[in-house]
This record gives C-alpha cells, structure tokens and sequence, in this order.
C-alpha cells in the first residue's frame, strides 16, 4: 500500500490528505506544527495518523508532499534529508520555489516535482499543474503522480516555464469568479432575494455552466451565444458588459497577477 505523507496541513496539505482518505490504496500520515489540523481531519473519520516529527514522516512515507511556505521549504528540505533515497518522491506545493532548488534541497538523493495546486482542493475539485521534468523521475512513477492528484479533481502536466502562468490563471482565478460572484450576489439582493437564497442559487448557477463548458466541448463564446435570445434579456446584459470592458478587466488583472509573481520570483 502507497504511503502518502504530508507536511504542512493548512488549506492545500489538509485539502490533499482530506481528498485522499476516500479513496483505497493509501496510508495517510500528516505532521503540522499545530497538531489539532491534522486531528480535524482524524476526527472526521479519516485514517490519517499524526507524525511527530517532519524527519520520521520521511521516513515512512513513499511519497512526501511539503505544503509549506516558500520561505521554510530550504529548511524543511535540510530537515528531512538524511531520510531520502531513490524509493521516495518529494512533491513541493510552495509557490515561486523552482525545481532546481528542490533538486539542490534534495542532493539530488530523490526525484523531486513541483506541484501548482488551488483553493477548490479543500472540496475535491481542484485543478493541479505538475512538473514533471526531473530526470530521475521515470515516466511511470510521473503517470502514478498524475493518477493520484486526479483524485481531487484535474491535474495535468506543465513545463516548470508555464508554472507563472498556471498561477496567475487557475491559482488566482478563483478569487476572480467569487468576485463577479459577489456582483451577482449584490444584484440579487437588490432585486428582493434574501442573500443566502440568491448566493445558493449563484453558487448553483456557476457550478453548472462550469460543467457545461468542460462537457459540451463548445467554446465559451459559442455557449455563450446560446443564451443570448435575439431582442432579449440576456444580449442587454452582455452588451452592457462589453461597453464597460469586462472582458479586457479580467485579462488585465490575470496579466497584473503575473507581473507580481513575476515580481516574487526575483525577491521583490
């Protein structure tokens, strides 16, 4: 049986541990500095075992995730180190702490990959970017990778030079739709919905038309257009947002997005 260990179990560590416990396969360890995350999700009724010491989790475990910060991730590499050898894979969640660095990290006594994931990973729907270039990692233990992320949710594989971009579109973007879904929400209630109704039904709303554009294999504009009755309700809508330049907005903040991560991977 795989055993999966994590380090670090905020939002992204405790979302991949909780996405895991339902399915068969897995040995689940988790370590955090505050015990209690790791114990929420024990709690639940998830085989998850709490291991005391980062190094120990190493140890046991076959594939270790580090969902720490940037910042602590040099560290936690030294930590773990003398626990490394060519049977593990180190798979690093931090943002704008590149490949190469993990490989230095590691001494190169293990495959090391690097994996973008975003918030909706806390319900099992999150979309991951992994990279998968390292050469000591076969494309076997890559495609397993792959399959185990899928679990909780999509996950596809990136060249590290596409990583800012991955980001910037799918890290930041769903910050990006709750904001128009505040709009939305904002427009209800003004209409005489009570707020938990109208953000229900919003919430419902864009669940499904997401699920549309992935099943349909129609392109947005296309889809779209489909909802748009000649004379009707919904063209005045769109017209009014393509007068105040919707579209080009959010190309202009996913692009801002960029330009600070572009920013961040050079210390400023």
């Amino acid at each position: 049986m795989k055993v999966v260990g994590c380090i670090g179990c905020g939002n992204m560590g405790g979302g991949v541990l909780k996405g895991l416990v339902a399915h068969e396969g897995f040995t689940l360890l988790g370590h955090d500095h505050t015990r209690a995350k790791v114990e929420v999700i024990a709690a639940e009724g998830r085989s998850v075992s709490f291991v005391d010491t980062p190094l120990e989790l190493a140890r046991r475990a076959d594939i270790i995730i580090l969902a720490v910060k940037p910042y602590q991730m040099e560290a936690m590499l030294e930590e773990i180190r003398p626990a490394l050898d060519g049977s593990k894979v180190v798979v690093s969640l931090a943002a704008a702490f590149s490949q190469e660095k993990l490989r230095r990290g590691v001494e190169e006594r293990c495959p090391v990959v690097r994996c973008m994931p975003n918030l909706p990973v806390i319900v099992g729907r999150g979309v991951f970017a992994l990279c998968l270039d390292d050469p000591a990692l076969n494309a076997a233990a890559g495609q397993e990778l792959l399959d185990i992320f899928r679990l909780m949710g999509m996950a596809v594989a990136l060249p590290e030079a596409q990583f800012p971009a991955f980001s910037s579109l799918v890290g930041c973007g769903p910050a990006f739709v709750l904001l128009f879904m505040e709009g939305l929400l904002n427009a209800g209630i003004t209409m005489g919905l009570k707020a938990p109704v109208a953000a229900e039904l919003i919430s419902a709303m864009v669940e499904g038309t997401a699920r549309l554009a992935l099943e349909s294999g129609e392109s947005f504009a296309d889809l779209r257009v489909r909802v748009c009755s000649p004379s009707g309700t919904t063209i005045r809508g769109v017209n009014h947002m393509e007068r105040c330049a919707v579209p080009g907005h959010v190309t202009d903040a996913v692009l801002e997005a960029l330009r600070r991560d572009q920013e961040m991977a050079v210390g400023n």
